[in-house]
């Protein structure tokens, strides 16, 4: 008998670009953003982690941490020359180290977040038009000067020494106080934090939204990824840009109802189990003697931060 083997099964596989015909295989940007929303995951696991290493810290009361966080804060708005916030710079990185922190993955964070909203933000403030003062260096050259009623331009625009120094104070205000709010994140259980935020008269209806916020966040993560995989394993071949647009709008929808429906069950189960508008957390332990020390150094530091 003879054999007759499908002409397709005859065809070499060609669905696709080859790594090297192209030189490198795209990814869709699904994939790119699935992936960023896995490295989220993986960040808020990652926090546990570093608040159960052994370090300076991380061996602290949580309550001298929540103290620590409200007074560097206030400290850092309350400089108005670029030294000190240098210097609370220098401070906040040697608790990092002595904190046993990976400083690449601690300031990667820091240094972008602060390049957004402390330097983009706040670069036109450095141009003469908001900061006039001693001119350091030509943006845009215009023929003459204009004026549109109550807007005036000058014949040159570019920054001036006192814009500039405002810049950098802004920008280093912004990475000091991400720098304080981070260390402590990093540095503390998230329900130690919130027995703390409790000790200090928080209302129970703000700590009942970012406990559930903070637990949701994971599990809407979970299930972007889930669903991300369970497309994966039935694709054969690669997606066009219409299929992948298709795609992605349907899951916000779903994910949309999703949310709502689970939202309605959580209120149902908690009603079920007694749900009061009360939070009740078991109580903190004493605070030790290093406790005392430790926040008697932090606040004489502060005291010397604040003269300076």
């Amino acid at each position: 008998m003879k054999e007759h083997i499908p002409p397709f099964l005859l065809q070499p596989f060609s669905d696709g670009p080859r790594k090297e015909e192209t030189g490198r295989v795209r990814t869709s940007y699904v994939n790119r953003g699935i992936e960023v929303a896995a490295s989220v995951l993986r960040t808020g696991f990652l926090q546990w982690e570093t608040a159960s290493q052994r370090g300076f810290f991380q061996g602290l009361d949580s309550r001298i941490k929540v103290l620590f966080l409200i007074f560097f804060v206030i400290i850092v708005s309350l400089k108005k020359t670029v030294f000190p916030e240098i210097i609370i710079a220098v401070f906040l990185l040697g608790l990092a180290l002595v904190s046993r922190l990976d400083l690449w993955k601690h300031y990667r964070k820091i240094l972008v977040l602060s390049f957004i909203f402390g330097f983009l933000l706040t670069l036109p403030s450095a141009l003469n038009l908001f900061s006039p003062g001693d001119f350091w260096g030509p943006v845009y050259h215009f023929e003459r000067q204009k004026q549109w009623g109550p807007i005036y331009l000058p014949g040159e625009i570019g920054f001036t020494r006192q814009g500039l120094q405002r810049l950098s104070l802004l920008t280093l205000r912004v990475m000091n106080s991400l720098s304080i709010s981070f260390l402590v994140l990093a540095s503390t259980p998230f329900m130690e934090l919130i027995k703390a935020l409790k000790i200090f008269r928080v209302p129970d209806v703000f700590l009942l939204t970012i406990t559930l916020a903070y637990k949701y966040i994971f599990i809407f993560v979970q299930t972007v990824y889930d669903l991300h995989l369970a497309k994966k394993s039935r694709l054969t071949g690669p997606e066009s840009s219409p299929e992948v647009r298709k795609w992605a709008s349907g899951r916000m929808a779903f994910l949309f109802k999703k949310s709502q429906y689970q939202c309605e069950e959580v209120f149902r189960a908690m009603t079920a189990r007694g749900l009061s508008d009360t939070v009740k957390l078991l109580p903190l332990s004493p605070l030790k003697s290093k406790d005392y020390w430790a926040g008697s150094g932090l606040i004489l530091l502060g005291l010397i931060l604040i003269l300076l």
